[in-house]
């Protein structure tokens, strides 16, 4: 219109009757619109497509040899790369899509803001992967090689996540620390040596029996499947006069019911319970040596047989000697 010889306003007021900015006709006719109006050119990729990156091929082998995408992440972060980038069209450049991310592609994803993960700390599983390139023909990994299909393998994310991974919430945590000390405070009552009562808790850990169980079979004088061991282990841990004093006046607490005895009971350490429950045994120690006897009395009448035989052949081998005669009478 304008080499037409119509006159600049006339070719504005056209401009504006079409709906358009009239102000584009004081723009530069030689220079392209985007650059005189900071409008932003479209990106060109250019670079080398993410799956051929040298940086990052090894992890799409990885998931051509069927390895979950998760397995894959941890892979990507155990060597301190961003796991995100396996989120990333492996068809495009890792410069490209990351320029593209900012702001480079128009501003159509301008302003989206993510939404922030949870942060979890993943548990270690100390595992030595395999190279594909040294798996023996024969051999049990070439055997179970392409048995489960990765690809259509379903399982329950809730229970992966909490079987391996642990929340790093710090609020939840020094929650759950509190909570714990508090829980500790509230069993902590101590009637003996703390040293006697910590070994003795390890030794009767092994003992698969309850308290009430093993005094009724030490009252009885049965050894059952006790061993020499776990039987002078036993003994060893009986209340002494002063333990007993401590432990019938904590339990005179609870002389008003069986459900306040149990409850007073349950705080204290596993010694101190096995204690308790041998209070009643009268002449504990004495039938813990009566069955200690009756364990070992197989064992030390063969050792005891054993050396009356060697006596014998000896006084056998004597009397039968002709040498020792002939010297004897030398």
């Amino acid at each position: 219109m304008l080499k037409m010889g119509l006159p600049i306003g006339a070719v504005k007021n056209a401009i504006q009757r079409d709906g358009k900015d009239p102000g584009i006709m004081d723009l530069d006719p030689e220079k392209t619109l985007k650059s005189q109006t900071g409008a932003q050119e479209e990106l060109r990729d250019t670079g080398v497509p993410l799956k051929d990156d040298p940086e990052y091929s090894k992890y799409f082998k990885m998931l051509k040899m069927g390895l979950p995408l998760g397995a894959v992440k941890n892979a990507v972060q155990r060597d301190g790369k961003d796991s995100s980038i396996m989120d990333l069209d492996q068809d495009k450049s890792v410069a490209f899509q990351l320029a593209k991310a900012k702001g480079g592609g128009g501003g159509a994803n301008r302003g989206v803001r993510k939404k922030a993960k949870k942060k979890v700390r993943r548990k270690k599983i100390y595992w030595t992967p395999i190279d594909p390139e040294k798996v023996v023909e024969g051999s049990l990994w070439e055997m179970a090689k392409g048995i489960v299909d990765f690809r259509k393998l379903s399982f329950d994310h809730k229970e992966f996540e909490s079987l391996f991974t642990e929340d790093m919430n710090p609020s939840e945590k020094k929650q759950k620390t509190s909570d714990d000390k508090k829980s500790a405070k509230k069993e902590n009552v101590q009637l003996i040596d703390g040293k006697r009562s910590m070994n003795g808790g390890i030794i009767l850990s092994r003992i698969k029996l309850e308290y009430a169980t093993i005094a009724k079979m030490v009252n009885e004088m049965d050894s059952g499947d006790f061993d020499s061991t776990q039987l002078k282990a036993l003994n060893e841990f009986l209340p002494t006069d002063e333990e007993r004093g401590s432990l019938t006046g904590y339990m005179e607490k609870g002389k008003g019911s069986p459900e306040e005895a149990k409850e007073i009971t349950s705080v204290l350490p596993e010694c101190e319970k096995y204690m308790i429950a041998m209070l009643d045994v009268k002449n504990a120690s004495k039938k813990f040596d009566a069955m200690l006897f009756k364990v070992l009395f197989d064992s030390r009448l063969d050792e005891l047989v054993e050396s009356i035989e060697v006596v014998k052949k000896a006084c056998n081998e004597v009397r039968n000697s002709e040498r020792l005669r002939k010297m004897f009478a030398m």
